[in-house]
């Protein structure tokens, strides 16, 4: 593997001199350090305090690039593998328009809720794998994160064992990137901090467990409003066929009897499940948007992993791979095992 191995400071040097080039419009995309925690921010005209690391996770941010179809302005972003990853699901579903985007994915140590922001966490690199690992404070879908690793979109940001962080280029795009740092290509001999992931096998299928946890549901709809590559403008359970709401929910508890309320709760998540599926990242972004604390991952994850599995398919891993649900191919499920 090659790449530029990066000094400290070279790749806010770079970014700033990418935003001085006048051919277009610029705009960097990526993490700023501030007193009060760690941020996503669009530079526009000069980028300070940059931050390859951001341990704390409030949103996929792929969610503010859906429907990105601007002319004209060039874009880097530099974000974690699962934001990433769903930035290529939303190319795929013809949600963005990626010709002057530069996607940069940065090895992620782990992250934590953004609702126990903690400003004692470090921000380099080793100092921050051992933090998060020795106080046991990764959230759940980091723990079974399938590709932790920035190892997808143009480019990379990979921090080898030792600390030192590496540029690697995935494709003519990541070459322009890596155009703007200092130094040259070499062989990259040193082993990565951040290692392939282990498969965990620890997601949630019972029904009666499925029952009881989603009994909390109150139906605000934040974990699909969070999702980054659930998309639909509009979505079935904006109407009443599905949720209804006023006379028509009166109408039908008079002619069906007692009804649970709110409604249709567990319709909602089954066929959201079944909608992100083959897109699903994995990111946990849904649970961290639900205010009961639902362990949605546990289900959302499980399920989607295991049907990905089945077409030998992984979620943003590649702008070429197609999503299962957009090809046909005969015969293609006759030797998957239930």
């Amino acid at each position: 593997m090659l790449g530029k191995k990066v000094k400290n400071g070279a790749i806010e040097d770079a970014l700033n001199r990418f935003l001085k080039e006048k051919d277009k419009n610029k705009l960097v995309i990526g993490f700023e350090d501030k007193e009060n925690g760690v941020f996503l921010r669009a530079f526009g005209d000069h980028v300070e305090n940059f931050s390859l690391f951001n341990p704390f996770f409030g949103i996929n941010n792929a969610l503010h690039f859906r429907r990105l179809f601007s002319k004209g302005t060039k874009i880097i972003l530099l974000l974690r593998p699962c934001e990433i990853r769903a930035y290529v699901e939303l190319i795929k579903l013809s949600q963005i328009e990626r010709e002057d985007i530069i996607a940069v994915s940065i090895d992620c140590p782990g992250t934590i809720s953004s609702k126990s922001i903690n400003n004692n966490i470090p921000l380099e690199a080793k100092k921050l794998k051992e933090y998060l690992e020795g106080n046991d404070m990764l959230r759940w879908a980091c723990k079974t994160c399938r590709e932790k690793r920035g190892v997808v979109g143009d480019a990379g940001i990979r921090i080898d064992q030792d600390g030192f962080a590496w540029a690697v280029p995935y494709n003519n795009k990541g070459d322009d990137f890596l155009s703007l740092i200092d130094g040259e290509l070499e062989e990259i001999n040193v082993g990565m901090l951040i290692s392939e992931s282990k498969r965990i096998d620890k997601f949630q299928s019972e029904m009666d467990k499925f029952y009881e946890d989603f009994s909390k549901c109150i139906m605000c709809k934040n974990c699909r409003d969070m999702c980054p590559v659930c998309y639909c403008i509009d979505c079935v359970f904006n109407g009443d066929e599905y949720l209804p709401k006023g006379d028509a929910l009166l109408n039908k508890i008079l002619r069906s009897g007692t009804v649970q309320l709110p409604q249709g709760k567990e319709l909602f998540h089954f066929i959201r499940m079944y909608h992100v599926s083959q897109t699903c990242v994995g990111c946990g972004a849904c649970e961290e948007a639900c205010p009961q604390g639902i362990p949605l991952t546990r289900y959302f994850k499980g399920i989607s992993e295991r049907l990905q599995d089945m077409f030998s398919y992984m979620s943003g891993r590649d702008f070429e791979e197609s999503i299962p649900y957009l090809t046909f191919i005969e015969d293609e499920l006759k030797d998957a095992a239930d």
